[in-house]
């Protein structure tokens, strides 16, 4: 970063993408905490379905069904980052595979620009969304979530590489 200041070819974009390349690994066990967590308010409002966002929401609705002993699980596959990583618009590859109603609970590992819940808050308005991890302070979200620095890349046990 400093050289590149130096050389007179700095632009904003780098300095987002500098900040953006600090990842934080969040482990496996800190992500059943995390969910036992969300659980409890989840369980408080009395949702009878889960619908998981894939990919992200996958395995933290697993998690969350399992401990609500929610057997009524569905799923909505969502893209918002194409091939190369980089954030687009939001894509819908599946339609929900369950039906929606007031109970039913979306779920999904993180909040970072809001481009996923508000399409599921606009597409499903009579549910709820919840998810693991908040980045962004003013989001209004409908259960709370563990807040993370907006400048950290979340790196999940499941993204293999």
């Amino acid at each position: 970063m400093y050289i590149a200041l130096l050389s007179g070819w700095y632009t904003p974009w780098m300095c987002f993408h500098y900040t953006r390349s600090m990842k934080e690994f969040i482990s496996f066990e800190q992500i059943c905490k995390d969910c036992k967590t969300l659980s409890e308010h989840i369980q408080a409002f009395g949702a009878d379905k889960i619908v998981a966002i894939s990919r992200g929401g996958l395995v933290p609705a697993a998690i969350i069904a399992n401990l609500l002993n929610i057997r009524y699980v569905g799923s909505i596959a969502l893209a918002s980052y194409d091939e190369d990583k980089k954030q687009s618009d939001i894509v819908c590859l599946a339609q929900p595979n369950v039906e929606i109603d007031e109970k039913t609970v979306f779920i999904d590992d993180l909040y970072d620009r809001g481009q996923t819940y508000k399409y599921v808050k606009e597409h499903f308005p009579q549910a709820k969304v919840a998810v693991i991890y908040n980045k962004n302070k003013n989001a209004k979200l409908d259960f709370p979530a563990k807040f993370m620095d907006s400048d950290l890349w979340l790196v999940f046990p499941w993204e293999v590489e």
